[in-house]
């Protein structure tokens, strides 16, 4: 209070001190909020185990409430995504700022949530219908500045969570490409008749590539949309979806533009609509329920089994019985076959 008095009093025509004058004078030394990325920045500049550990209770949950819970646990993840890219150790990053507890509970939490949406889905917008979203993905100029439109389109596309827009990252790998790695010593994570794969997503270890199931089959294709998404919000020309140019976490702008006409439906809900979407176009006309559960696990990027999608994955969809751009892209029966192979490749390495 004394200090506002006194800035308030030097800022008085009869003193006409400056602004940087009197921060000189009395510089604000009371705590400020740091941004998540603020904090992991600061810790591996410090490099004390201690701040790790202060800076992860910081950004854990306030109470047990379970939205809090599931907040608190998603913020201490992206702690630990930017612990890594700051560099800080993953043995450290491991040890200090991860509670394992209430990372099961935050699962526990967010099962019981799918089971209830799934029991009683909505129904997919016709806006974000399979041969809608195509349509669109089809036309996208990339030499164009991308709309929120195309922002929600390209989540669909990938199925990603809105966080992983500007993180993930759609990679090609050659067994000789790996960064001159012997032939003997492959990593595990690679799996031969499959070359596609993505990092950079938030759940398990987003450093490990998986394997890449788009809606849009042709990879390149893919990658180029999203990194032309990437480019313009870098160049901020494209506002994150997720979070503000300061760095602080807000989903408020992207939640209000989608809840308008013709979206009706939350950021959250893309994925779910993506994953649907990439099942049925590498289902075929009578895919099996294990068939789409195991399809459904690689589109999300996951190694375990989440939920039936082999009974949900049509609920809330809008046009099963059209055919648009799903029947352009299976029209050439050589590249259906070769797109077929690899995907079944995938599936495989699911299959146990």
């Amino acid at each position: 209070m004394a200090r506002r008095c006194v800035k308030v009093a030097l800022a008085k025509p009869k003193h006409s001190f400056s602004k940087e004058k009197i921060e000189a004078l009395l510089p604000d030394k009371r705590k400020k909020n740091l941004t998540i990325e603020g904090r992991a920045e600061y810790c591996a500049k410090a490099g004390d185990f201690v701040d790790i550990i202060a800076n992860h209770w910081a950004v854990s949950p306030k109470n047990k409430n379970e939205k809090e819970i599931v907040a608190g646990v998603s913020r201490q993840s992206t702690f630990r995504v930017k612990l890594a890219e700051c560099g800080v150790d993953p043995a450290i990053i491991e040890a200090f700022a991860k509670d394992k507890e209430l990372i099961q509970d935050s699962n526990k939490i967010q099962k019981k949530r799918t089971k209830k949406r799934m029991a009683n889905p909505d129904r997919i917008p016709i806006h974000f219908s399979l041969a809608n979203v195509q349509k669109r993905i089809q036309n996208m100029d990339v030499s164009k500045i991308p709309t929120r439109e195309d922002l929600a389109d390209v989540i669909v596309m990938l199925s990603i969570r809105p966080s992983e827009v500007t993180s993930l990252q759609i990679k090609h790998y050659e067994p000789d490409e790996l960064l001159g790695i012997d032939l003997p010593n492959i990593p595990a994570w690679y799996k031969e008749g499959y070359s596609w794969y993505c990092t950079g997503y938030k759940k398990a270890d987003g450093r490990i590539p998986c394997p890449l199931l788009s809606m849009e089959k042709n990879p390149e294709c893919a990658r180029e949309l999203l990194t032309w998404i990437q480019d313009t919000i870098k160049a901020k020309k494209l506002s994150d979806p997720v979070f503000t140019e300061s760095g602080t976490r807000s989903a408020w702008p992207f939640n209000e533009f989608l809840k308008q006409e013709p979206y009706r439906t939350i950021p959250k809900n893309l994925r779910d609509y993506g994953f649907k979407h990439a099942s049925r176009v590498y289902g075929g006309k009578n895919p099996t329920s294990q068939h789409l559960k195991l399809l459904l696990r690689i589109a999300m990027r996951q190694e375990s089994d989440r939920l039936d999608a082999g009974d949900n994955y049509t609920i809330g969809d809008t046009e099963l019985e059209d055919s648009g751009p799903e029947d352009e892209h299976n029209s050439d029966p050589k590249s259906e076959s070769t797109e077929n192979d690899e995907i079944s490749e995938i599936i495989n390495m699911y299959s146990y």
